[in-house]
């Protein structure tokens, strides 16, 4: 179930670092450096002061395989730039992510209220109403943590879960 969490996660990290073992690959689960990034929304806004893109208006981003959708996306860079290069790993400092946030990669689904990825602590946030799919196996909680350099990732409920982690898994048919 680990493999799932940290694979589902990766995706928010959309224009982060390589993964915690050092292979380069897409910002979304499944991809490869290779894979084109399309992001597909009603409205990009660029604020060059504050080194910020906004994506808004029923956001679908596309990379490989898999696909992330939601209402706004926000990324913020460091340092001035082309704002073309803004999909780069070394200019993302921090990314949000506005729901309802969906991410579908093959067989596996994660959705949540909102998400976020800090740089500075590479770590993937994704808050409020948190379900993860794996065909029939299911986990919710309030909030999951993903530290992609450990490898760890923590789900946590919330009052809506009676500060509980619910999870089913299904027995493989024979």
């Amino acid at each position: 179930m680990l493999h799932f969490v940290l694979f589902l996660f990766a995706a928010l990290v959309a224009a982060a670092p390589a993964n915690a073992q050092g292979r380069s690959g897409g910002i979304l689960p499944g991809a490869t450096a290779k894979d084109p990034v399309n992001i597909d929304a009603g409205k990009l806004d660029y604020f060059e002061k504050e080194q910020k893109l906004i994506y808004s208006g029923s956001v679908i981003v596309t990379n490989g395989p898999s696909t992330l959708k939601a209402t706004r996306l926000i990324i913020f860079l460091e340092g001035k730039g082309d704002q073309a290069a803004a999909t780069t790993n070394d200019r993302v400092k921090h990314i949000d992510v506005e729901g309802p946030v969906t991410l579908v990669s093959k067989d596996q689904i994660g959705t949540g209220d909102r998400g976020s990825y800090e740089k500075s602590e590479n770590k993937v946030y994704l808050i409020g109403n948190v379900t993860l799919t794996q065909g029939e196996n299911i986990v919710k909680g309030d909030k999951l943590v993903y530290d992609v350099t450990t490898g760890m990732a923590t789900v946590q409920g919330g009052a809506a879960q009676g500060g509980r982690v619910r999870s089913t898994f299904m027995p493989k048919n024979q």
